[in-house]
């Protein structure tokens, strides 16, 4: 029981953070810059024609036709790397339909997210209580994990998709801060009742 009510109370909060940070506080805004009007028109126009929602790079990478030449292959690969390195180059990530900027079903399971991962930090909090930890230690068990999670989820692809440094740092530290701020909560809860008389703990 602790456990599911660690893990509620942990959702709330970073949920409550993440409207925050983003809203309120506008922690984050800087990072997400609005295209130039005069390149605007051009940049929507060419996202409206593509065939479905997906994330597009630019320039294209050349196809890998098996049948044609492998000279021929190696001489467009070196093409679109000097293409890449010259610039522009990235990653588009259109909905060519558009979305609801603020729809309550993406918060909603935005909100069922947060809590499957919140009954995933209770369980390894659980679990170090129960190896005897205490509240430091239950804090240190979290906070490992909310470490690996921001180099395994966020600087990993950060790095492998070449993420502007801002936006890497924003998505990292709104992690930190957020689910660093519902682990204070939930290592308090998440706990193992000392046991007294013969069953008392050594």
């Amino acid at each position: 029981m602790r456990l599911i009510i660690a893990a509620a109370v942990g959702t709330i909060v970073v949920f409550l953070w993440s409207v925050l940070s983003w809203t309120v506080l506008d922690f984050w805004s800087d990072q997400i810059q609005p295209l130039p009007a005069e390149h605007a028109a051009a940049v929507t126009d060419a996202a409206s024609k593509v065939p479905a929602s997906g994330a597009y790079e630019f320039p294209g990478r050349p196809d890998a036709d098996r049948s044609v030449e492998p000279a021929e292959r190696d001489a467009a690969k070196r093409t679109w790397h000097d293409a890449i390195r010259s610039g522009p180059a990235g990653v588009l990530l259109v909905h060519p339909g558009g979305f609801e900027p603020a729809g309550s079903s993406r918060l909603f399971r935005n909100f069922l997210l947060e809590f499957a991962g919140a009954i995933l930090l209770a369980v390894m909090l659980g679990i170090a209580s129960r190896a005897g930890a205490g509240y430091a230690g239950r804090l240190g068990v979290g906070a490992a994990a909310i470490a690996f999670a921001v180099v395994a989820g966020v600087l990993v692809p950060g790095n492998l998709m070449v993420h502007p440094s801002g936006w890497t740092r924003a998505l990292a530290g709104d992690m930190i801060l957020g689910w660093g701020l519902a682990l204070f909560v939930m290592a308090a809860i998440v706990r193992v009742p000392r046991r007294s008389g013969r069953y008392a703990r050594s």
